[in-house]
Protein backbone atom coordinates (compact mmCIF):
# COMPACT_ATOMS: atom_id res chain seq x y z
CA UNK A 1 0.00 0.00 0.00
CA UNK A 2 1.22 3.50 -0.85
CA UNK A 3 1.87 6.04 1.90
CA UNK A 4 -1.03 8.43 2.44
CA UNK A 5 0.69 11.41 0.70
CA UNK A 6 1.35 9.38 -2.46
CA UNK A 7 -2.23 8.08 -2.51
CA UNK A 8 -3.57 11.62 -2.32
CA UNK A 9 -1.23 12.80 -5.07
CA UNK A 10 -2.16 9.85 -7.28
CA UNK A 11 -5.87 10.59 -6.79
CA UNK A 12 -5.31 14.27 -7.57
CA UNK A 13 -3.84 13.54 -11.02
CA UNK A 14 -6.89 11.69 -12.33
CA UNK A 15 -7.96 13.04 -15.70
CA UNK A 16 -10.41 15.91 -15.43
CA UNK A 17 -13.03 13.96 -17.40
CA UNK A 18 -13.10 11.25 -14.71
CA UNK A 19 -13.88 13.84 -12.06
CA UNK A 20 -16.83 15.19 -14.04
CA UNK A 21 -18.23 11.84 -15.15
CA UNK A 22 -18.86 10.54 -11.65
CA UNK A 23 -22.59 10.38 -11.06
CA UNK A 24 -23.91 12.73 -8.44
CA UNK A 25 -25.74 10.84 -5.71
CA UNK A 26 -29.52 11.02 -5.90
CA UNK A 27 -32.08 10.47 -3.24
CA UNK A 28 -34.95 8.02 -3.72
CA UNK A 29 -33.42 6.29 -6.73
CA UNK A 30 -32.43 7.73 -10.05
CA UNK A 31 -34.86 9.71 -12.15
CA UNK A 32 -35.74 8.30 -15.56
CA UNK A 33 -35.40 10.57 -18.57
CA UNK A 34 -36.92 9.90 -21.98
CA UNK A 35 -34.87 11.63 -24.69
CA UNK A 36 -36.71 11.90 -28.03
CA UNK A 37 -34.61 13.19 -30.93
CA UNK A 38 -33.74 11.94 -34.41
CA UNK A 39 -30.26 13.50 -34.49
CA UNK A 40 -27.82 10.80 -33.32
CA UNK A 41 -25.10 13.34 -32.44
CA UNK A 42 -27.43 15.34 -30.22
CA UNK A 43 -28.72 12.13 -28.62
CA UNK A 44 -25.20 10.84 -27.92
CA UNK A 45 -24.05 14.08 -26.29
CA UNK A 46 -27.18 14.45 -24.18
CA UNK A 47 -27.14 10.81 -23.06
CA UNK A 48 -23.53 11.17 -21.90
CA UNK A 49 -24.31 14.35 -19.95
CA UNK A 50 -27.50 13.00 -18.35
CA UNK A 51 -26.06 9.60 -17.43
CA UNK A 52 -22.93 11.27 -16.01
CA UNK A 53 -25.30 13.22 -13.76
CA UNK A 54 -26.89 10.05 -12.44
CA UNK A 55 -29.98 9.76 -14.63
CA UNK A 56 -31.28 6.64 -16.32
CA UNK A 57 -31.87 7.58 -19.97
CA UNK A 58 -34.09 5.91 -22.54
CA UNK A 59 -33.98 7.18 -26.12
CA UNK A 60 -36.45 7.26 -28.99
CA UNK A 61 -36.07 8.74 -32.47
CA UNK A 62 -39.75 8.88 -33.50
CA UNK A 63 -43.02 9.76 -31.83
CA UNK A 64 -44.22 6.16 -32.01
CA UNK A 65 -41.02 4.93 -30.32
CA UNK A 66 -41.52 7.57 -27.63
CA UNK A 67 -45.10 6.50 -26.96
CA UNK A 68 -44.00 2.85 -26.79
CA UNK A 69 -41.22 3.74 -24.33
CA UNK A 70 -43.68 5.59 -22.10
CA UNK A 71 -46.00 2.59 -22.27
CA UNK A 72 -43.18 0.38 -20.95
CA UNK A 73 -41.98 2.71 -18.20
CA UNK A 74 -43.12 6.19 -17.21
CA UNK A 75 -40.23 8.67 -17.24
CA UNK A 76 -39.82 11.47 -14.70
CA UNK A 77 -38.98 14.00 -17.44
CA UNK A 78 -39.27 13.94 -21.25
CA UNK A 79 -36.78 15.88 -23.36
CA UNK A 80 -38.01 16.06 -26.95
CA UNK A 81 -37.26 17.62 -30.31
CA UNK A 82 -40.02 19.60 -32.01
CA UNK A 83 -39.15 18.47 -35.53
CA UNK A 84 -39.84 14.71 -35.52
CA UNK A 85 -41.20 12.30 -38.11
CA UNK A 86 -40.30 14.66 -40.94
CA UNK A 87 -42.57 17.46 -39.72
CA UNK A 88 -43.79 19.02 -36.48
CA UNK A 89 -44.41 15.62 -34.82
CA UNK A 90 -42.71 16.72 -31.60
CA UNK A 91 -45.39 19.38 -31.04
CA UNK A 92 -48.12 16.79 -31.52
CA UNK A 93 -46.34 14.44 -29.13
CA UNK A 94 -46.00 17.23 -26.54
CA UNK A 95 -49.71 18.07 -26.79
CA UNK A 96 -50.65 14.40 -26.47
CA UNK A 97 -48.39 13.84 -23.46
CA UNK A 98 -49.57 17.04 -21.77
CA UNK A 99 -53.18 15.88 -22.17
CA UNK A 100 -52.59 12.29 -21.03
CA UNK A 101 -50.01 13.01 -18.30
CA UNK A 102 -50.45 16.61 -17.12
CA UNK A 103 -47.90 16.17 -14.29
CA UNK A 104 -45.14 14.90 -16.62
CA UNK A 105 -42.52 17.64 -17.17
CA UNK A 106 -41.61 18.27 -20.81
CA UNK A 107 -38.53 20.03 -22.18
CA UNK A 108 -38.53 20.84 -25.88
CA UNK A 109 -35.26 21.34 -27.76
CA UNK A 110 -35.47 22.67 -31.27
CA UNK A 111 -34.35 24.77 -34.16
CA UNK A 112 -37.99 25.12 -35.16
CA UNK A 113 -37.73 28.87 -35.75
CA UNK A 114 -35.47 28.05 -38.70
CA UNK A 115 -38.45 26.29 -40.32
CA UNK A 116 -41.21 28.80 -39.56
CA UNK A 117 -41.91 31.93 -41.54
CA UNK A 118 -42.01 35.29 -39.78
CA UNK A 119 -45.80 35.25 -40.14
CA UNK A 120 -46.07 31.77 -38.54
CA UNK A 121 -43.83 32.83 -35.64
CA UNK A 122 -45.91 35.97 -35.07
CA UNK A 123 -49.18 34.02 -35.04
CA UNK A 124 -48.11 31.40 -32.49
CA UNK A 125 -50.22 31.41 -29.35
CA UNK A 126 -47.50 30.25 -26.96
CA UNK A 127 -49.48 31.08 -23.84
CA UNK A 128 -52.61 29.08 -24.55
CA UNK A 129 -51.47 25.51 -25.05
CA UNK A 130 -49.75 25.89 -28.41
CA UNK A 131 -46.58 24.58 -26.81
CA UNK A 132 -47.49 22.71 -23.60
CA UNK A 133 -43.94 22.31 -22.28
CA UNK A 134 -42.25 23.51 -19.11
CA UNK A 135 -39.09 24.56 -20.95
CA UNK A 136 -38.43 25.44 -24.59
CA UNK A 137 -34.76 25.65 -25.49
CA UNK A 138 -33.21 26.61 -28.83
CA UNK A 139 -30.58 24.18 -30.12
CA UNK A 140 -27.74 23.84 -29.62
CA UNK A 141 -28.12 23.48 -25.87
CA UNK A 142 -24.98 23.11 -23.77
CA UNK A 143 -25.06 19.77 -21.90
CA UNK A 144 -24.63 21.45 -18.51
CA UNK A 145 -27.62 23.70 -19.22
CA UNK A 146 -29.77 20.70 -20.18
CA UNK A 147 -28.69 18.85 -17.01
CA UNK A 148 -29.52 21.94 -14.91
CA UNK A 149 -33.03 22.14 -16.37
CA UNK A 150 -33.61 18.39 -16.00
CA UNK A 151 -32.36 18.56 -12.39
CA UNK A 152 -34.90 21.26 -11.61
CA UNK A 153 -37.86 19.54 -13.27
CA UNK A 154 -36.96 16.07 -11.96
CA UNK A 155 -37.00 17.41 -8.40
CA UNK A 156 -40.43 18.91 -8.98
CA UNK A 157 -41.69 15.65 -10.50
CA UNK A 158 -40.41 13.39 -7.72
Amino acid sequence: MLPRAKRRRKAAIRPITDRYRKPRPRTEGMARILLVDDDPDVVAGNVIALEASGYTVTTASTTSEAQAAIGREMPNVVVLEAMLDGAFGGFDLARSLAREYPELPLIMLSRVDEHLTARERASQDRDDGWMPVQRFMEKPVAPEVLVYEVDHLAKVAH
